[in-house]
């Protein structure tokens, strides 16, 4: 709390507005889109991989939160004061921090994505160097030509790949740093959930290779997170918790139980559907992208907005939510990358 009371002394209005603002990459919907913006317009494998070790974090992070039952630090410390701005996002029990969580997952997997992108550059420049000492003929130095232009290309996404690293350290270090700075985590809130987030994010990083390996590693961890959140669901609806429990933080970690678990089986249901029928490609001209990202993402909250009422209406609370998240999961992996080769042939077209 020493260091708390610390940042609650040199908060000033422009450092606290600038902190508000930052933290908001550590929440759920940031996280969300993020997520379905690499799965839709990136890369595939990178999409799982950043979903799996978001998604299985999250299941980890509740399950410690209703297991420790830490109060927020205002809570523990009456005379320290939360900024007030921050405190409805800052529900339920403080240990560990959820976005932190969110955030370090998501940009170690960033990272992790663009170490293996530049070793495949660093390769493909080193072959064609090879390829350009050998060459005799006319047809030669064209294609000499034509390797310089892919030094150049790669070049530029090497530069790239370095104000992108850049930028995800950033939001690992100052989204973590914001929580602490509005009063709603604790050091010991933010370190444990930094270092979950970085183990989950390196010790899942072979998913986003595309090769067998890769493969058979993405389907062994998926049956593992839906095992893992099939223990937690169960462990929140059957565990016997002590009278202490706060009731609206128990419901809010069952309705996340049952959340956590739809969508799992989504996943599970998605990576079948376009293995074996849809195999959709993620690449179009970047207008095509946006538009793509656009109209998708609003289908999605259409269906996260309208599935509510009548879901609810004929099933219970609780599992209304596992099915709304499951229909959700399987739209944005499976039905709305069928017009994926539409959005593919908008540039080609217009060319």
């Amino acid at each position: 709390m020493d260091f708390l009371r610390f940042l609650e002394g040199i908060r000033t209005p422009a450092l606290t507005q600038f902190m508000s603002a930052i933290t908001y990459f550590g929440s759920e919907l940031f996280f969300l889109a993020f997520a379905v913006i690499v799965f839709w317009c990136v890369s595939k494998r990178g999409g799982y991989y950043i979903l799996l070790v978001g998604f299985l974090g999250t299941a980890c992070n509740q399950f410690m939160k209703i297991w420790f039952r830490i109060p927020r630090p205002w809570m523990l410390d009456p005379e320290f004061h939360v900024v007030e701005s921050a405190r409805a996002g800052a529900g339920g029990y403080s240990f560990p921090s959820g976005h932190t969580q969110s955030i370090v997952g998501s940009m170690a997997c960033v990272l992790s994505l663009c170490t293996a992108g530049s070793g495949e550059l660093a390769e493909g420049a080193h072959k064609t160097s090879v390829d350009s000492s050998d060459e005799r003929t006319e047809g030669a130095r064209k294609r000499s030509a034509s390797g310089r232009g892919m030094n150049d290309s790669c070049g530029r996404l090497q530069r790239k790949r370095r104000w992108i690293r850049v930028i995800a350290v950033a939001l690992m270090l100052l989204v973590p740093f914001s929580r602490m700075y509005l009063g709603c985590h604790t050091p010991l809130d933010v370190g444990v959930a930094f270092a979950l987030a970085l183990l989950l994010a390196v010790c899942f990083q072979g998913v986003a290779r595309d090769d067998e390996r890769g493969r058979r590693m993405l389907w062994v961890l998926l049956v593992i997170s839906l095992l893992v959140s099939a223990a937690y669901l169960a462990f929140v609806a059957f565990y016997r918790f002590p009278a202490d429990v706060d009731a609206q933080n128990l419901a809010e970690a069952t309705k996340n139980a049952y959340l956590l678990f739809g969508c799992f089986l989504g996943i599970i249901l998605t990576k079948i559907l376009d293995d074996r029928y849809i195999h959709f490609e993620v690449e179009a001209v970047w207008w095509a992208q946006i538009l793509k990202v656009v109209l998708g993402t609003a289908l999605l909250l259409a269906i996260r907005a309208g599935l509510k009422a009548p879901l609810g209406a004929v099933l219970p609370e609780q599992i209304s939510t596992a099915v709304r998240y499951f229909l959700m999961v399987v739209f944005a992996g499976a039905v709305w990358p069928l017009t994926f080769r539409w959005f593919a042939r908008l540039g080609k077209d217009v060319e």
